[in-house]
């Protein structure tokens, strides 16, 4: 017995072999990870080279930002300037502006396409 490693225990065995599942499932992992990394790389330099994209979210943009600034400009004239703007009532207008955009969704949707 003298410079002998002793026999390993059962738990010990079952250690050392959960420790290299583990190191086999992180190498895994890693190995995925690096992939659908570059896979989602690949994709998002994909779509910010189409130019259909970067035109259709420049319009959007504008399309909005016009609209956020027409109301802001009707409200301000309206209530800090005290113009006498004819009343909208916007319960009625909100219907309207869901019809606007559904079109604008759709126009832009057949323009991609095109």
């Amino acid at each position: 017995m003298t410079g002998t490693n002793p026999e390993p225990t059962p738990a010990t065995d079952v250690g050392d072999r959960l420790k290299e599942r583990f190191e086999a499932f992180g190498v895994e992992a890693q190995a995925a990870g690096e992939r659908i990394g570059r896979e989602a790389q690949a994709a998002g330099d994909r779509f910010v080279a189409d130019p259909a994209v970067i035109r259709a979210a420049d319009t959007g943009a504008r399309i909005w930002g016009l609209l956020v600034l027409a109301v802001g400009v009707w409200f301000f004239a309206q209530v800090t300037l005290g113009l006498p703007l004819p009343l909208i009532a916007w319960r009625d207008l909100w219907p309207v502006a869901l019809v606007l955009i559904g079109l604008f969704i759709i126009v832009r949707g057949m323009t991609r396409r095109a």
